[in-house]
């Protein structure tokens, strides 16, 4: 029941993304106007933005002009459903839970949008960086606010390990990026890649945030090596590289043990 109750939540979100990844490159309002067909104009009633279903019922099409709605839309709400069960099965229902969703939802936005239009949002990326650094807040933030000093130890050593593994993240993304223009005399990594990592130092920290960045890199060869001179898009391979490596860090571990120990 929890996981079903997980799911609805993460459509209900995966939603409201559809909305960011929409509006936010545009530099258009996320609250105004309501709901709308880009094609028409016609604003949207209720039933047509029930997630996944709306779009399945109305076969992918406007109620009012049948212009196409793109399948973006049931893929995003989709995924972000997926996320929060999967997230619900591996953590249960919390604080935490909810925090690590809203991260990988943003992550999952990021990905859309630097596919679409090869931007990144900076108010979409310090905000899952913000979430990412406060998590403890959220694990033991209660606790510590009803006197429990053991709490609040717990608290301030994640905290500061939270921030101590994103700073140094970033500082390895810069000078890689500042290395590598150097070489080539062409920007490699971009500031939204630093700031990327540092949400992936985090959410993982060390040595798992580096298993992350090998992930992603495996997984975007392929498009690199098939889009040859176009621009490849990284956010997508790195949110990917760290939601493998964050719901499978058990198993990371023990791999990695082996090797090391």
């Amino acid at each position: 029941m929890s996981i079903l109750f997980a799911l609805f939540i993460g459509l209900a979100i995966g939603s409201f993304l559809n909305v960011l990844i929409v509006r936010i490159p545009k530099g258009e309002s996320v609250a105004f106007p309501a709901s709308h067909c880009p094609k028409c104009g016609n604003a949207l009633k209720w039933w047509h933005n029930i997630p996944l279903l709306s779009w399945v019922f109305l076969q992918g099409k406007c109620a009012y002009c049948q212009s196409p709605i793109s399948r973006i839309y049931p893929v995003v709400e989709l995924l972000t459903g997926l996320v929060f069960a999967t997230l619900a099965m591996k953590l249960g229902l919390g604080a935490e839970w909810f925090v690590t969703g809203l991260v990988f939802s943003l992550l999952l936005a990021l990905s859309v949008i630097d596919f679409e239009y090869y931007a990144v949002p900076d108010s979409l990326n310090f905000t899952a960086l913000g979430l990412a650094l406060l998590m403890p807040l959220f694990d033991f933030g209660w606790d510590w606010a009803m006197g429990d000093l053991k709490a609040f130890s717990f608290y301030q050593e994640a905290l500061l390990g939270r921030f101590k593994d994103a700073a140094i993240m970033a500082a390895a993304f810069f000078l890689l990026g500042y290395a590598v223009k150097k070489l080539v005399k062409k920007d490699a990594l971009g500031e939204a890649d630093i700031i990327i990592a540092a949400t992936m130092g985090a959410m993982l920290g060390f040595p798992l945030v580096l298993m992350a960045i090998y992930v992603a890199a495996v997984l975007a060869i392929v498009p690199a090596v098939a889009a040859r001179d176009h621009m490849v898009p990284f956010v997508p391979f790195l949110a990917m590289g760290t939601w493998i490596v964050y719901i499978f860090a058990d198993t990371f571990t023990r791999w990695m043990g082996m090797l090391y120990g």
